[in-house]
């Protein structure tokens, strides 16, 4: 049987995996931004900072503080 996951944990797992590839450079920032904005993750309250969160590990990397201040600007989170 074929399992189908709810589009909140699709598009969850998209962001996660997009910031992924932003993270290790090879995407760049206006692309993230981009999936982020365009995601459904925005609608639900407080599922950007727990992304942020779970993704803590990478926060040493310049790349991590910049998309995190962006989506800061944007009120994201």
């Amino acid at each position: 049987m074929l399992k189908i996951r709810p589009v909140e944990e699709a598009d969850r797992m998209r962001v996660i995996s997009c910031l992924e590839a932003f993270l290790e450079g090879k995407q760049h920032l206006n692309w993230i931004k981009g999936v982020i904005g365009k995601s459904g993750v925005l609608q639900r309250k407080g599922e950007l900072h727990k992304i942020f969160n779970e993704l803590r590990f990478y926060d040493n990397l310049y790349r991590y503080q910049e998309i995190l201040k962006e989506c800061q600007k944007e009120g994201w989170v």
